[in-house]
């Protein structure tokens, strides 16, 4: 068995699960500025991707990759857009963990506690608070998605690195 094939499968594997959905979430995003009523919706649905598919399928490549880089029989230090994307990656992965997915949750909390506007009043739209974290997840959101197309970059050319073709 080749396990290097091995564990390509299941690194590319995870990045294509992982890191597809980043392409959705600003698609979904428009489609909530448009009918703002389906925002709880969209925030559920964007939380439940995130956690179910995104950040376990992004985590699993630490793994993944370590398995690559073990059967490759790689240098390390011999591999510098190796460790630039390593450290993309981790940068990547803090912020899904420590920005997006907390920033979501607050977003989630937010809007489901929000009061109803009364009978016949028009709805003024979501409140400062909402409007800034959204903000803060798109801009953190935009980053994330540059990041991995950098390390996609990275891991495909492998600029000043060994060729595996």
């Amino acid at each position: 068995m080749n396990w290097f094939l091995v564990w390509l499968f299941l690194h590319i594997t995870a990045a294509v699960i992982a890191f597809g959905p980043l392409f959705v979430f600003p698609i979904v995003g428009t489609l909530v500025a448009k009918s703002p009523q389906h925002l709880s919706f969209a925030l559920h649905v964007n939380h439940r991707i995130a956690n179910r598919l995104v950040l376990p399928f992004a985590a699993s490549m630490l793994v993944s990759g370590s398995g690559l880089i073990w059967t490759a029989n790689l240098n390390w230090f011999g591999t510098p857009y190796l460790i630039v994307a390593v450290i993309l990656y981790l940068m990547a992965l803090a912020i899904g963990f420590l920005v997006l997915r907390p920033t979501t949750e607050r977003l989630i909390a937010l809007v489901e506690h929000a009061p109803e506007p009364g009978p016949g009043a028009a709805s003024a739209g979501p409140p400062p608070q909402v409007m800034a974290l959204i903000r803060r997840s798109q801009i953190f959101g935009g980053i994330s998605t540059v990041l991995f197309l950098v390390i996609i970059f990275l891991m495909i050319i492998q600029p000043g690195g060994i060729s595996l073709r």
